[in-house]
């Protein structure tokens, strides 16, 4: 069997056993969620919700998603791309929200390339536009992470890396951002294993990086709010990033399992337990199911409008 065969099989191989591991993780975190809970004392909770919370609450979570499409209406307009924004912000934030339940993994991202192929970008700025927002979503939240000693979250992510873990990463987080601006400034490019990314324009990075922090805080004060009195911002956010990281570290479908199991843990020392499972439940509810349903509107619309009419510029910025 020639080497070149025997290294994909064994890629085949480790991939499928990557995924049984994933699914066997998901599956303990679930339990574990199950396990320790008091059902009956989280469905009370739910029930003593008020209807104006709720709305307030879905109010948040859409403010968040309608924010995070601004990020590409921004890289779209660095493109040069002739664009309606309103096409622009509809992609941008029903592939955000199908991203966040189904993952990469299951063809959210595809999804992307294929709504924005169909109004006629090429598939490099389709590439570059979803780098530099991808790019600049996580910078955001590594503003955030960096500013964790500043505001009093660090002793949330301590619960998982110790004091000394904890600063190190928030410095760590700073330095990241630095560079990147840094490497924006200069219009620099990066290259890996023959992928380039071309870093944004200055002031494009730092208006896409300071949009994506705010959405970031924006995300912070909804968990807060789903998660009722007595829920410390500083301490709901520390938890809501720490999260982020592993379930993306994971590369599970929305986080289903690590997110919740996470921001259960890192929580669960100051807040009562089941008002703090019907928070997180709430939560999975207004910023992920509801513009699923939303976004499946979305989809739909883009689908059936005819495609711009003028051809597009790109690839300039």
């Amino acid at each position: 069997m020639p080497t070149a065969e025997r290294a994909a099989r064994r890629r085949r191989l480790a991939l499928r056993l990557f995924g049984i591991g994933l699914a066997a993780l998901t599956a303990w975190l679930v339990a574990e969620i199950v396990r320790q809970t008091d059902w009956p004392a989280v469905q009370l909770a739910l029930r003593q919700r008020r209807a104006a919370d709720l709305v307030l609450i879905a109010a948040l979570a859409l403010a968040s998603h309608a924010l995070y499409g601004v990020i590409d209406i921004l890289g779209a307009r660095a493109l040069l791309l002739r664009l309606p924004r309103r096409r622009v912000w509809l992609t941008a934030t029903s592939s955000y929200a199908c991203n966040l339940n189904l993952g990469s993994l299951l063809g959210a991202a595809a999804l992307r390339f294929k709504l924005y192929g169909r109004q006629g970008v090429a598939v490099a700025d389709i590439s570059r536009l979803i780098a530099t927002s991808v790019a600049a979503n996580w910078i955001g939240h590594l503003v955030l992470f960096a500013g964790l000693p500043l505001w009093g979250g660090t002793a949330v992510l301590a619960q998982w890396t110790g004091w000394a873990g904890a600063y190190g990463l928030s410095v760590a987080a700073a330095l990241l951002v630095a560079l990147y601006l840094l490497a924006c400034r200069s219009a620099r490019e990066w290259s890996e294993r023959g992928y380039r990314f071309r870093f944004p324009p200055w002031r494009l990075g730092l208006s896409q990086t300071v949009i994506a922090a705010a959405n970031w805080a924006l995300m912070g004060a909804l968990l807060q709010r789903c998660l009722g009195d007595g829920a410390d911002y500083a301490t709901t956010l520390a938890a809501l990033l720490i999260a982020a990281v592993a379930g993306a570290a994971m590369h599970i479908p929305g986080g289903w399992g690590v997110l919740d199991y996470v921001i259960l843990k890192s929580l669960s020392g100051g807040l009562d337990p089941h008002r703090l499972v019907a928070g997180v439940l709430v939560y999975r509810a207004a910023y992920y199911l509801l513009p699923l349903m939303l976004a499946s509107l979305s989809i739909g619309w883009l689908l059936r409008a005819p495609p711009p009419q003028e051809p597009l510029a790109g690839g300039t910025a």
